[in-house]
């Protein structure tokens, strides 16, 4: 059963816990919440508003840790083997002729991201059956051989669980251990466009609820002094079982990697997703840290940050004496990041409630912008455009979030990768701010089921202008992308 008390009841100086959310807000890592725990005990716990203790957050890859203590199950029920062929399980999505490297890879392999596919974009219009796109692809190396993150090979092992239990995914692991866990009573899983389990991205659940599964993990598949899952099997997992580096370089997540879980530094391991969705593992000093969050744009500086954080003033001082000394203010409140810059320019009377003509972005073409407008008051502003799906706007606050809901139609609900319009529009935070005296930038925040981030620059000349859009989002976004050059209208 997971508890809460203070730092210092469990050997951890305040002090250090301080500098890690020093660093954390220095850097201006954009997350959603921080939870650290040592034993069973959360000790620190922290959210940016709005996010709350119980809003279920998408955990994109950290799934696929999910499913590997699933694949534990069935091999100790005797379901499977981990050397068998994966092609043994799904005859009816094989194509004619299997390609013969495919039919020698192992669920071992896939489990180990050593598959015989280095490639794979599920994210197309044509693919409808994702497990037939999967099979019905010619190899591109030796399965067991070279590590390459071969996502689609976790979504096949999450339906593979479902195939064998004859369950749901997230209903076999509540039967098995979730439902011991608690705070899982209203976990999700989105599915793929055939209604199979999105298992390589798509659980949604608290973060308390990552906590506990983490906890469960260290424990080496036993709670509350009572052994679910086989411990070989979870050691094993969160072992390194290969190597995952191919460029030379040696990353926070190059560490090697093991069944569906990433090896750290110090002995440590994560369960990793897109995003900053992190569960970080210390089993030297029996730390966990989870955090969930937004850096599409920024994970190759942020992520590493984060783990950096964690390695350099949590775990480096687990064992030292608590002493007192005040820094960061733990109970300051926090809320979710706005766009960076300034909050006036002189510019702004020049340019407000003027329409712009777009002149290279025909409808069908790139952006597709017919025309926009910027409408300014006194803390915010409104931008109103018009694409191929007609006449848009949404509301943004100058230094501040302003909450809503984006107009564009036709992104993903509760199936992956399917476009329909209809009523359904994705939550967001919308700010903005003047990174020069002629250039405002817009930040759109989608804080829903699917994250994703937009940032609309705007650089004003004369009576010219130009956009630059560039979003960090998974198969949405896709309309705001890349630049435009437009015109102010005369009157």
């Amino acid at each position: 059963m997971i508890t809460f008390t203070t730092p210092e009841k469990v050997g951890i100086d305040s002090k250090y816990v301080q500098r890690f959310m020093t660093e954390i807000t220095r850097q201006h890592i954009n997350l959603h919440d921080v939870i650290l725990m040592r034993g069973d005990q959360i000790f620190f716990e922290k959210y940016w508003a709005p996010f709350t203790a119980d809003f279920p957050h998408r955990m994109y890859s950290v799934t696929k840790s999910f499913v590997s203590i699933a694949i534990g199950f069935l091999q100790q029920e005797g379901k499977l083997s981990l050397d068998d062929p994966i092609i043994r399980y799904f005859p009816d999505k094989l194509p004619q002729e299997a390609d013969p490297l495919l039919a020698r890879q192992t669920i071992r392999d896939m489990l180990m991201m050593c598959t015989c596919y280095v490639t794979g974009n599920w994210f197309r219009p044509e693919v409808t059956d994702r497990l037939k796109y999967y099979f019905d692809r010619p190899a591109e190396k030796v399965p067991g051989t070279l590590f390459t993150y071969d996502s689609n090979g976790s979504y096949v092992l999450g339906c593979l669980v479902e195939r064998l239990s004859g369950m749901r995914l997230l209903d076999y692991l509540k039967e098995k251990v979730l439902d011991r866990l608690g705070y899982f009573d209203n976990a999700h899983i989105l599915s793929t466009m055939d209604g199979t389990p999105w298992a390589d991205s798509a659980l949604i659940c608290r973060p308390r609820a990552l906590a506990a599964f983490a906890r469960f993990v260290m424990n080496g598949g036993a709670w509350e002094g009572e052994q679910l899952l086989d411990r070989e099997y979870v050691q094993t997992a969160v072992s390194r079982q290969t190597d995952n580096v191919q460029r030379g370089n040696h990353n926070y997540n190059a560490w090697g990697y093991g069944y569906q879980f990433w090896m750290d530094e110090q002995g440590a391991y994560s369960f990793n997703g897109m995003g900053a969705q992190f569960a970080i593992c210390d089993p030297k000093h029996d730390l966990i840290l989870v955090c969930n969050g937004d850096d599409q744009l920024s994970s190759e500086t942020d992520s590493p940050r984060i783990f950096r954080a964690f390695f350099d003033h949590i775990a480096a001082h687990a064992d030292n004496v608590p002493q007192e000394e005040e820094l960061f203010d733990l109970d300051a409140p926090l809320a979710l990041s706005v766009a960076r810059g300034k909050r006036i320019s002189s510019l702004l009377e020049t340019i407000n409630g003027k329409t712009y003509q777009c002149l290279n972005s025909p409808l069908g073409k790139n952006i597709g912008w017919l025309w926009f407008r910027l409408d300014f008051t006194e803390d915010g502003g409104v931008l109103s455009y018009e694409n191929e799906q007609g006449e848009k706007q949404f509301a943004f606050g100058i230094k501040e979030n302003r909450y809503g809901t984006f107009p564009q139609a036709g992104y993903s609900d509760e199936y992956g990768n399917r476009h329909e319009v209809t009523d359904f529009r994705y939550k967001m935070a919308a700010s903005a701010g003047w990174v020069d005296e002629n250039k405002l930038q817009i930040r759109v925040q989608v804080i829903d089921r699917y994250f994703g981030l937009l940032i609309l620059t705007f650089g004003f000349k004369d009576d010219l202008a130009s956009v630059c859009m560039e979003k960090s989002a998974e198969d949405f976004f896709d309309e705001y992308q890349g630049w435009l050059i437009a015109r102010r209208r005369k009157g």
